[in-house]
């Protein structure tokens, strides 16, 4: 394995700390066709990683100006690459705060201690992957198993890492409670076709105070309605000029 580390602020003690954990985490893993890159950086707003294990890389892809990684192209490529390798990449960030609690978007929520920990975790989530697509290991196991099989090492290692895989389906149903109650349109979402709209206005004055029947149900982003006013013709109307009756308020 071939292990670089850049920064764009040089805390000498963690990159000690890094190197040591990463050696240490791989050390069950045939890491030779592995390069990892560690990038500890102040302004980066995000820690981060990435595997690239699908497809095998080469010295004229260790760096990019794209993506989020597009900052890699900054730092020097190093000398020593070999022709075709595997890699991860790291992104640390230097402007936060341990301990620190945070969800990932796979619905798990993780504590760490310190930011060697948040290191631990995820340089051992994407060595998964590695071990996986590239050695063959953990059959048909996808971000779910990464994340149990990282918090098992790290926490066997003597990390101080808290992780649990939080209940999707109540997160999904608190999420459509709050965009329920925050949807200005809400009132005409239950609607159907053939269902009676009031139109409270017009700015031709042509069919104000007039009621139209809906041609299909709304869309989830959409700020207009389908309508059949009473001549017959079809318009997409804004709701925010529409009611369901005559003397109710109209949707601002």
């Amino acid at each position: 394995m071939k292990l670089y580390i850049y920064s764009n602020r040089p805390p000498a003690a963690w990159q000690r700390e890094i190197k040591k954990a990463i050696h240490l985490l791989s050390g069950n893993t045939d890491t030779s066709d592995l390069v990892v890159a560690v990038y500890i950086m102040t302004g980066s707003g995000m820690t981060r990683g990435t595997a690239y294990v699908r497809d095998w890389k080469h010295p004229g892809s260790f760096r990019t100006g794209r993506s989020v990684w597009g900052f890699t192209k900054h730092f020097p490529l190093p000398d020593d690459l070999p022709k075709r390798f595997k890699l991860i990449r790291l992104l640390i960030a230097l402007d936060r705060s341990y301990p620190r609690q945070e969800r990932d978007i796979y619905y798990w929520r993780f504590s760490y201690t310190s930011i060697i920990d948040h290191v631990a975790l995820l340089f051992a989530h994407e060595l998964h992957h590695f071990r996986r697509h590239h050695l063959g290991l953990h059959p048909r196991q996808g971000e779910q198993g990464a994340n149990r099989w990282a918090l098992e090492m790290c926490s066997e290692a003597g990390y101080d890492i808290r992780g649990e895989r939080m209940n999707r389906l109540r997160i999904r149903k608190k999420r459509m409670k709050i965009r329920s109650a925050m949807d200005p349109y809400r009132i005409f979402r239950p609607l159907q076709e053939g269902d009676t709209v009031f139109i409270r206005k017009d700015p031709s004055n042509q069919y104000s105070d007039q009621y139209a029947h809906v041609i299909r149900p709304i869309r989830l982003n959409s700020k207009r309605m389908v309508i059949r006013t009473a001549d017959g013709k079809i318009w997409r109307w804004p709701m925010i000029w529409l009611g369901l009756i005559k003397d109710e308020t109209s949707v601002q």
